[in-house]
């Protein structure tokens, strides 16, 4: 089954102030990068855009995509935090070609 890196894009939609003042204070638990299993979550002291990254194994990019962004709608809903234009992009792992330096 293919391996893909899916990145989620969003918006914070207008947290109000209780929303915003917990955002702030769990801004230090979201600023990580990378891809993981279980996803991370990340965004700025702005609050007005995040990214979820995750890793996802599936038969069809339709198929992780719906996944991923299913995943950080339940976490951002959970959580209480009101969003926006929730679009995710997959990359298949399997089809990335590495190129090596000559003589390396």
């Amino acid at each position: 089954m293919p391996t893909y890196r899916v990145l989620v894009n969003g918006k914070f939609d207008h947290p109000d102030a209780d929303t915003r003042a917990r955002l702030l204070a769990e801004l230090d638990q979201h600023q990580a990068m990378g891809f993981t299993e279980d996803g991370l979550l990340t965004y700025s002291a702005h609050l007005g855009a995040f990214t979820f990254r995750i890793t996802l194994r599936g038969e069809e990019e339709r198929d992780v995509l719906d996944e991923a962004e299913l995943k950080v709608i339940e976490l951002l809903d959970g959580k209480g935090y009101p969003y926006r234009d929730v679009t995710g992009k997959a990359t298949c792992m399997d089809d990335i070609k590495i190129r090596r330096r000559p003589g390396s």
